[in-house]
């Protein structure tokens, strides 16, 4: 198990997040529109799995610039947003507007289920 997982997660290293992002909304529609499909769960695991290379390459970029020197910093990307989850399609924001807000999809409350 382990050994696959790490081959999984080698093969996603692989794709540029930029081309993931750019599905996120279709799978995020997808998995907020639930119905018990097959379908329906692997659209959440990919869903998942590009939250998951936004993240790392998040985290990753955060602790390189931790352990960069005060001289290297103009080379250094800016310190990630972390409540930052897409930019809208199309493009750049624009100098000194406030970052969008991240997505959250909402889960909403069970039917309560009647006695018997």
């Amino acid at each position: 198990m382990q050994r696959m997982l790490e081959k999984m997660a080698q093969k996603l290293n692989e794709y540029d997040e930029a081309s993931l992002m750019q599905l996120w909304q279709h799978y995020a529609a997808t998995v907020q529109d639930f119905e018990p499909s097959r379908r329906w769960e692997e659209a959440a695991l990919a869903l998942c799995l590009i939250q998951a290379v936004h993240w790392k390459n998040q985290l990753f970029n955060y602790n390189l610039a931790l352990t960069a020197e005060p001289a290297d910093m103009h080379d250094m990307p800016p310190v990630p947003d972390f409540t930052h989850i897409h930019k809208k399609q199309g493009g750049e924001q624009s100098a000194g507007a406030e970052p969008p807000k991240a997505t959250v999809l909402a889960f909403p409350p069970r039917p309560e289920r009647k006695k018997t």
